[in-house]
């Protein structure tokens, strides 16, 4: 897993945790929950990196595990429709473009892997009007 439920408790209030968790006596326990929450944002994750490295990421980077946590509360919220996800929502969709970046190589996690350089050249092309004073001219002054 590349966050934990304590890492969920940084972005949420424990009461906040606890009602998005709690099915009631009927449903599975809330740390349950919380750990198929985390489950699901690092199989997200997995589905956008696992395209230019290999995954699972061990250890994660820190910025997974934010990415993980971010996901995570945003999925607990999805569970309550009648919630409104608010800000959750912003931020899941931010976690994506990251994600989509990161996965481009256009973002890189740290820590010397995946490609070194640029994925392709770059190229500069110009154009522009021919010149007033073409060669010949010029190489008679």
């Amino acid at each position: 897993m590349y966050c934990t439920p304590a890492d969920l408790e940084k972005l949420l209030a424990p009461e906040t945790l606890g009602q998005l968790a709690d099915d009631g006596p009927d449903g599975p326990a809330p740390e349950t929950v919380l750990l198929e929450a985390i489950e699901q944002a690092d199989r997200e994750i997995d589905a956008y990196l696992g395209v230019a490295r290999a995954v699972p990421l061990e250890p994660a980077p820190a910025i997974v595990a934010n990415l993980s946590a971010k996901i995570a509360v945003y999925n607990l919220y999805r569970r309550r429709p009648h919630l409104e996800a608010g800000e959750w929502a912003g931020e899941y969709q931010r976690a994506l473009k990251l994600l989509e970046r990161i996965a481009e190589g256009r973002l890189s996690l740290g820590g010397g892997e995946g490609p070194a350089g640029p994925l392709e050249p770059h190229a500069m092309a110009v154009i522009s009007r021919p010149p007033h004073f073409g060669d010949r001219r010029l190489r008679r002054f």
